[in-house]
């Protein structure tokens, strides 16, 4: 498996663009998605709820939980 590494400010900066947010899950994996879309497919959490979760804190980060699952999940956007 040939894996590339980032070695550049500028690649960072072009994958943070191209992922919006970071999502750090219930089971404490960390994962970028690059759509609150995404988010909400995989975490079964309204794109809309996560979107005014933001909203209030200056679209920084918020926490949000998963009623089918009773789960938390911490959001930030990252770009």
């Amino acid at each position: 498996m040939d894996e590339e590494f980032i070695t550049k400010t500028e690649n960072m900066e072009q994958y943070i663009k191209k992922y919006n947010y970071l999502v750090i899950k219930a089971d404490t994996s960390v994962e970028v998605y690059p759509s609150l879309r995404r988010i909400q497919a995989d975490i079964l959490v309204d794109a809309s709820t996560i979107s005014k979760k933001l909203k209030e804190n200056e679209g920084d980060y918020c926490y949000v939980t998963s009623k089918p699952m009773g789960y938390v999940f911490y959001i930030k956007k990252l770009a």
